[in-house]
């Protein structure tokens, strides 16, 4: 299953960082940014289908839309940075339509202790210190990563695909629609969805309306009658099987139990 994080494909210099003890990430993409610093322990990271592991130390990039998703070994912890492409314009033109020949890279001793004692534990970076250490980052990865040019078609049909959904996916819409809407042939279009991502395409959307109703389930007091419909989804039925699936729980229980932390 994969899943796109919507949050973090907004450009307009967005970015947030988080620090993570044995969480566990599934297979997701987005169009911005996306660093990984292991603190401590292992953290086992597949991303476009090749698998590192990591440890205490390494640094790692993801890519604009490289799928990609972590799962680290028992007591470790790690940070992550999502910034949209606005912070490094010219980073940004150089990967443009390309992937790098490996995640992890090499982050000289003065970088990594730039980059730890200014960005990674300092709560409160200014934009400046910001962009000081992300083309920090980017010259270690450029210096120590081959960029290989990707299927270009393949990429426009993964952001194509997204971009759609992003702004549909309130309504009904079909994988034909897609493909009508950007004059790509059917065919094509389904066999690259299915081999980048293993599902169905009414499965990929409805993952993007679950996410579109646990943020009105988290801020607002709609019914749940309202949100699955203002969802997307086409029942509410449809919307209590789907969360179920994909949180074990139901839409009323995860309410209950958000408005008791």
């Amino acid at each position: 299953m994969v899943f796109h994080q919507l949050h973090n494909s907004r450009t307009n210099y967005n970015f947030n960082t988080a620090f993570y003890s044995d969480t566990v990430w599934d297979s997701h993409f987005h169009k911005n940014l996306e660093l990984i610093y292991v603190i401590n322990g292992s953290v086992r990271c597949t991303v476009n289908n090749l698998s590192f592991q990591m440890n205490a130390g390494d640094f790692g990039l993801c890519l604009p839309y490289d799928i990609h998703s972590y799962e680290p070994y028992k007591d470790s912890s790690y940070w992550i940075l999502v910034f949209s492409g606005d912070f490094v314009h010219s980073f940004s033109k150089e990967i443009a339509g390309k992937h790098g020949n490996k995640f992890i890279f090499e982050v000289s001793a003065p970088v990594k202790a730039y980059i730890k004692d200014r960005l990674i534990y300092n709560e409160n970076p200014t934009k400046y210190t910001l962009k000081s250490c992300l083309y920090g980052i980017c010259e270690e990865y450029v210096s120590s990563v081959k960029l290989v040019e990707k299927d270009r078609k393949r990429v426009e049909i993964i952001a194509f695909i997204a971009d759609y959904i992003a702004e549909k996916y309130t309504e009904s819409i079909s994988l034909m629609d897609v493909a009508c809407a950007f004059g790509y042939d059917y065919n094509y279009m389904s066999r690259c969805f299915k081999s980048v991502f293993n599902m169905s395409f009414t499965s990929f959307v409805n993952l993007y309306r679950l996410e579109a109703a646990i943020a009105l389930l988290d801020n607002t007091d709609a019914s749940i009658t309202e949100i699955a419909l203002k969802s997307g989804f086409q029942s509410v039925r449809n919307f209590n099987d789907c969360f179920k699936k994909h949180l074990h729980t139901t839409p009323s229980q995860y309410r209950k139990a958000v408005s008791k932390q």
